[in-house]
């Protein structure tokens, strides 16, 4: 991958959380608001309740907001599908992430498929997240087994660590305007981003 490694020192209120994050050269413009984004977001969550419930936190992105529909492709059967698009807010979930990541050994690094290739650490606990322009480096995967997150195996034994649902498990959702980040709403919910009308911002 043509991609460029940085690793970034980030403080929150002087030194809030040391974090190594990777990006793309040509895409730092266009990133650094989608990271903020996620910061912000992450500041927020380590000063909530649920934040105190579990150890390692998966970070959603959502580059566009859309509510989700139903489009029917058979009798009795439909497919989700994107619906009603909101351009003007990028959104954030974190929860809660009780599963393991597969690592197939018969592959190279570069070719792992289930394994978050960017994470921020704070106070013994750890958020994680995909990156498509983020290679995934030796650094991540020690760091994600200390967090015991690794599961390894074969190539076909991923569907062993399958992760299960818990529809009942509660995660928050920020909302923020594209054109400003200051302008922001969250909201403490089991129900998934975009299956319910987003809290209103004044986006300028």
């Amino acid at each position: 991958m043509r991609y460029i490694i940085l690793t970034v020192l980030l403080f929150f209120s002087s030194s809030w959380v040391e974090a190594q994050v990777h990006q793309s050269q040509g895409q730092v413009i266009e990133m650094k608001g989608y990271n903020q984004a996620r910061l912000n977001a992450i500041q927020d969550f380590s000063k909530t309740k649920l934040f105190k419930k579990d150890t390692v936190f998966y970070i959603s992105f959502y580059d566009t907001l859309h509510r989700v529909g139903t489009k029917k492709i058979g009798q009795n059967n439909y497919k989700s599908v994107a619906a009603k698009a909101y351009p003007n807010i990028i959104a954030v979930n974190i929860l809660g992430y009780p599963n393991k990541c597969f690592f197939d050994t018969t592959v190279s690094l570069s070719n792992q498929k289930a394994i978050p290739s960017r994470f921020i650490e704070n106070n013994g606990k750890v958020f994680i997240w995909w990156d498509k322009n983020c290679p995934l480096t030796d650094s991540t995967i020690k760091v994600l087994d200390r967090y015991h997150l690794i599961a390894r195996g074969g190539h076909n034994d991923w569907v062993k660590f399958i992760p299960g649902t818990d529809d009942s498990k509660q995660g928050i959702d920020y909302f923020f305007c594209r054109s400003n980040l200051s302008i922001s709403k969250k909201k403490i919910t089991s129900i998934a981003i975009g299956y319910y009308a987003p809290p209103k911002l004044k986006c300028q």
